[in-house]
C-alpha cells in the first residue's frame, strides 16, 4: 500500500475513532462535552479560569466568623426561613460596601449560598439570591454565579467573583470539569 493512501486511511480512521467518542450535546440551551457517555462543562470550567487571572478581590473583606457582626448577621439567616435556619453556622462570609455573600451550613439542609443586603441600618437576606443544591452537570462555581448574578443584578461584581464556590459541595466530578454521568435515571 502506498504511503499517501496509508496517512489517509490512518487519518479518517482515527477522525471516525474520535467522531464515535467525542461530541458536543445542548443541554438547558448549554453546550457539554460528551466523551464515552460523560459530560463535561468545558465552558464553564474555561470561564472560571479565566475569572481567577482578571478578578481584583482588594475591596473585597473576607469576615471572621466569630466577630460580633458576623454573629449579628447570622441572626438575620437563622431567622429567615424557621425552623430548619435555626441550626444555620458560617461556612464562610465576604463583604463589599452594603452587600454580602455568605455559604452557611445546617443541620438538615444542604449547604447554601445566600446573599444579604443592608438597607438603612438592617441587613436582609435576598430571597431570590439563595442556592442550594447541585449544579450538575454544570460546573459549580460558574452556575451559580450566573444564577447569583441574575437573582441580584446590583451585587457587586467583585464579591461575586471574588466569592469561592466549592465544587465538592455544589457540583459532581473531579477537579471541576466533571465528568457527570446523564444516563436518564442519573439526570438532576
Amino acid at each position: 500500500m502506498k504511503r499517501s493512501v496509508a496517512a489517509v486511511l490512518a487519518l479518517v480512521t482515527s477522525v471516525l475513532v474520535v467522531d464515535s467518542h467525542v461530541d458536543w450535546v445542548r443541554l438547558d440551551n448549554r453546550p457539554l462535552l460528551a466523551l464515552n457517555g460523560m459530560h463535561f462543562d468545558l465552558h464553564g470550567w474555561g470561564a472560571e479560569q479565566w475569572l481567577r487571572l482578571h478578578r481584583d478581590c482588594a475591596a473585597v473583606q473576607v469576615l471572621d466568623p466569630d466577630s460580633p457582626h458576623a454573629r449579628a448577621l447570622l441572626r438575620v439567616v437563622q431567622q429567615h426561613s424557621l425552623p430548619d435556619s435555626q441550626s444555620a453556622r458560617w461556612l464562610q462570609l465576604q463583604q463589599l460596601g452594603d452587600w454580602l455573600v455568605a455559604e452557611v451550613a445546617f443541620d438538615t439542609l444542604k449547604p447554601t449560598l445566600v446573599v444579604l443586603r443592608q438597607i438603612g441600618t438592617q441587613w436582609h437576606v435576598q430571597d431570590q439570591a439563595v442556592w442550594s443544591g447541585s449544579t450538575a452537570p454544570w460546573q459549580a462555581a460558574h452556575f451559580v454565579r450566573l444564577y447569583l448574578r441574575q437573582q441580584a443584578p446590583d451585587l457587586p461584581e467583585p464579591l461575586l467573583a471574588c466569592f469561592p464556590v466549592e465544587q465538592a459541595r455544589y457540583g459532581q466530578g473531579p477537579g471541576g470539569l466533571g465528568p457527570v454521568n446523564l444516563s436518564p435515571k442519573e439526570r438532576p
